[in-house]
């Protein structure tokens, strides 16, 4: 019998100040754009999930036809779906890090909502994603990979920007006289295509799920 999913959400959180938006899967949203201040305005932390404007990014699997029998393959979901985790900072005369990580929420399965699949859970192991449009790996960009289920897993990490002067004999600048560094680190539209494995026969049925994407600065 055909089986359907989705899934999709989003969060972000920095210097112990949060706000949050989610995109929930088949339910009308907006796209995820959340920024966040430290109170003196001069940290901030950008996290988007998805499309911008009023758009409905619902990411859907479909397994129907052969697909739902004896030789399933995997499903490709549709859309894509981009991020941008961007941080600001201010001007310094350090390079002290300031930690960037983006982590998500899959811990809860999609579950089944109609066409006769009762209780079945789907767990969100079962679906892995490409990653397009990305730096390298020791960038700290998201890299293909899988949802392993649990609530905190992380898919990228880096520094965020910073922009720093040296001043002589390698002493902090005075003045603004020096030599002055400028940094840019953000994961920006790194594009994720979902596939899900479908090598377990559920019932058929319309199943959601809703993962959570949350951004810190430390």
């Amino acid at each position: 019998m055909p089986a359907h999913a989705a899934m999709a959400a989003a969060a972000a959180t920095a210097t112990a100040i949060a706000a949050a938006a989610a995109l929930l899967a088949a339910m009308p949203a907006r796209a995820v754009i959340t920024t966040v201040t430290d109170t003196g305005s001069t940290y901030s932390l950008t996290l988007r999930v998805g499309s911008a404007g009023a758009t409905v990014d619902t990411v859907a699997f479909s397994v129907t036809g052969a697909n739902a029998g004896l030789t399933p393959t995997a499903v490709t979901g549709t859309p894509a779906i981009s991020v941008w985790v961007m941080p600001v900072r201010p001007v310094a005369n350090t390079t002290v890090a300031r930690p960037v990580t983006l982590r998500v929420d899959s811990s809860v399965a999609l579950t089944c909502q109609s066409g006769g699949c009762a209780s079945t859970a789907i767990p969100f192991s079962s679906i892995s994603w490409v990653a397009s449009n990305n730096s390298s790996a020791a960038s700290g960009d998201i890299q293909s990979g899988r949802f392993d289920g649990t609530a905190s897993q992380t898919i990228a990490s880096y520094n965020a920007n910073a922009t720093f002067c040296v001043g002589p004999l390698g002493l902090p600048c005075v003045l603004g006289v020096g030599t002055w560094t400028y940094l840019s680190n953000n994961i920006t539209a790194t594009q994720l295509q979902f596939s899900y494995d479908n090598n377990t026969v559920y019932p058929g049925g319309n199943y959601r799920g809703t993962v959570r994407f949350t951004a810190s600065m430390e």
